[in-house]
């Protein structure tokens, strides 16, 4: 397994921990957690961006993760834990999951 590719699955990990938080009403950990995850899920983000242009035919729809994010960013501006936690696992984490097989 490619080095870049165990650091998505790290972060999907993560991201995973802090939405369960989240669903467990844990509000304050989550929260906490989750500030340090947005910079993993960067991190994530920028590897993937790199491994696109260093592999013809990768598929990475940057533009799709960008709209996730905003919803995510909307979801914490309304302080809606709950459709934070969504957006973040089933759109985020399933979307990552299934860059993730194909690298």
């Amino acid at each position: 397994m490619s080095e870049q590719k165990e650091l998505v699955l790290k972060v999907l990990s993560d991201v995973s921990d802090t939405v369960d938080l989240f669903y467990q009403q844990k509000d304050n950990e989550a929260f906490q957690r989750f500030s340090g995850v947005l910079l993993e899920m960067t991190e994530a983000i920028d590897t993937l961006a790199t491994y696109k242009s260093e592999h013809e035919g990768f598929e990475f729809d940057e533009q799709k993760v960008c709209s996730i994010l905003k919803d995510a960013m909307e979801a914490l501006q309304n302080a809606d834990s709950v459709l934070l936690a969504d957006v973040l696992q089933y759109d985020f984490v399933e979307y990552m999951e299934q860059i993730a097989d194909n690298m």
